[in-house]
C-alpha cells in the first residue's frame, strides 16, 4: 500500500471514503442511542409494529 506513486491518490481516496462510511455508521448508531430510538433488530420490529397497528386500526376503528 502507498508504494506506487501512480495509484497513490486512488488509495488515499479509498481510505478516506472508508473512514467516512464507518464514521457515518457509528454516528447513526450513537445518535439513535442518545435519542433512545430502537437500534438493531428492534428497529425493524418497531417499524413493522407501527405499520401493523395502523392497518389494524384502519380495519377495526376504535369505538
Amino acid at each position: 500500500m502507498f508504494t506506487n506513486p501512480d495509484t497513490l491518490w486512488i488509495e488515499i481516496l479509498v481510505v478516506i471514503a472508508t473512514l467516512i462510511f464507518l464514521s457515518a455508521v457509528i454516528g447513526v448508531y450513537i445518535y439513535k442511542r442518545v435519542h433512545q430510538l430502537p437500534t438493531g433488530d428492534c428497529a425493524y420490529c418497531h417499524k413493522s409494529k407501527k405499520q401493523l397497528l395502523k392497518e389494524f386500526y384502519k380495519e377495526f376503528p376504535k369505538q
